[in-house]
């Protein structure tokens, strides 16, 4: 799996992309932090919300590997699961900053 489906962003209208790439830029650390908080206080079902919110900006955009990421920590709090979670956040904080660069490169 990819970092960043291209062919999903070269769908996208030129003229909206940038913002596209700015709204997840400024709403994706927020994201992140909410289930970070979430898995923390082991409330998975708002870490699934969350992770649920994040999953669909990613794959809009592309980001098939955060997508992924972000999928399996929601099927993991609907069906509350914390094995492994932690793992999995920090693997989703330390692909963004990598997925965000190779969205603003294009």
């Amino acid at each position: 799996m990819q970092l960043l489906a291209t062919d999903t962003l070269k769908q996208l209208p030129a003229a909206i992309l940038p913002r596209l790439i700015k709204l997840f830029m400024t709403t994706t650390p927020d994201l992140i932090t909410a289930i970070q908080q979430a898995a923390v206080k082991n409330d998975l079902v708002v870490m699934a919300e969350a992770a649920h919110k994040l999953k669909g900006s990613c794959l809009s955009l592309g980001a098939e590997q955060m997508a992924a990421i972000c999928k399996e920590l929601q099927e993991k709090g609907e069906a509350n699961d914390n094995t492994g979670i932690h793992e999995h956040i920090a693997t989703l904080s330390s692909l963004y900053p990598q997925t965000l660069e190779a969205m603003q490169t294009l």
